[in-house]
């Protein structure tokens, strides 16, 4: 019986109505500001970094010369009374591998009157420097000498010792040398002398360029045995350029001997002005 009470009223209910979805969540309207929103960060393109371009430094030392060198030529020629013709040449070279410094020098001067040669120099020098530290050098040097203007038939003069450099930095350079050397010496006239000497030399030349530069050389020579036999030489030159290749060359050489050759006078000077090719 009451069973059927139940479903009577299950039938006058009806049916259940279905259980909607569930709606998704609300969004909130603030997240979605464009505060919100965050763009992926793109870096800004590196600044353009300046162009720097090699320059020389104002001081720079320049690359060193292995081989420099010169010739020179002089011609005097007089007529009249007298026909004399003076002819002088000259040649150096100076070689500078590393810490060396190779020299050789040549030189020739003749005289002739009316035809007959009345006298004539040469000289010829070998020089060997090997650098000691930044303020010396060790020295070498080997002269012949022949000069018939002082009596002198022929002298072999050897000579070693120290270096000074007291001006290294261009364009000048100041150099004092000292040491001993040997000389051997023929003579025109009298008796011939072989001693033992002290030298000393002082050397500067102050060069403007390949071609412009003045330069002072001295040197001083005494017997060990007898200081009273000195003899003194400085050759003083002024040389200017005239073009890429030849320049005009200046030189005054004064040589002094305290005991000459017996009926010679004790000092000799060459004045002379000369066309020197630089190579």
């Amino acid at each position: 019986m009451l069973e059927t009470v139940w479903i009577l009223l299950a039938l006058l209910r009806g049916p259940s109505p279905v259980a909607a979805p569930p709606l998704p969540a609300t969004v909130d309207a603030r997240l979605l500001s464009t505060s919100a929103v965050v763009a992926p960060l793109v870096p800004p393109p590196p600044p353009p970094q300046p162009v720097v371009i090699a320059q020389a430094a104002p001081g720079a030392v320049k690359a060193k010369e292995l081989l420099k060198g010169k010739a020179e030529l002089s011609y005097v020629s007089t007529g009249g009374n007298a026909s004399t013709q003076t002819i002088g040449s000259a040649g150096e070279a100076i070689v500078s591998p590393a810490d060396w410094r190779l020299e050789a020098r040549a030189s020739y001067l003749r005289t002739r009157t009316d035809g007959e040669t009345r006298a004539r120099r040469l000289t010829g020098q070998l020089r060997a420097a090997r650098k000691v530290g930044d303020r010396a050098e060790l020295f070498a040097r080997g002269t012949y000498l022949r000069n018939t203007f002082a009596g002198i038939d022929n002298s072999v003069d050897g000579a070693a010792g120290v270096t000074a450099l007291l001006i290294t930095s261009d364009p000048q350079r100041l150099s004092l040398d000292s040491g001993f050397g040997y000389i051997g010496e023929d003579r025109t006239r009298g008796q011939g002398r072989y001693l033992w000497t002290f030298d000393m030399g002082l050397r500067h030349q102050w060069e403007f360029s390949r071609r412009n530069r003045i330069s002072n050389d001295a040197s001083l020579k005494t017997d060990v045995d007898r200081t009273s036999d000195w003899r003194v030489t400085h050759v003083a030159a002024l040389q200017a350029a005239l073009n890429a290749v030849l320049a005009l060359k200046l030189s005054h050489e004064i040589s002094y001997r305290n005991e000459p050759v017996p009926g010679f006078n004790r000092a000799d000077t060459v004045a002379a002005a000369a066309i020197v090719a630089t190579f």
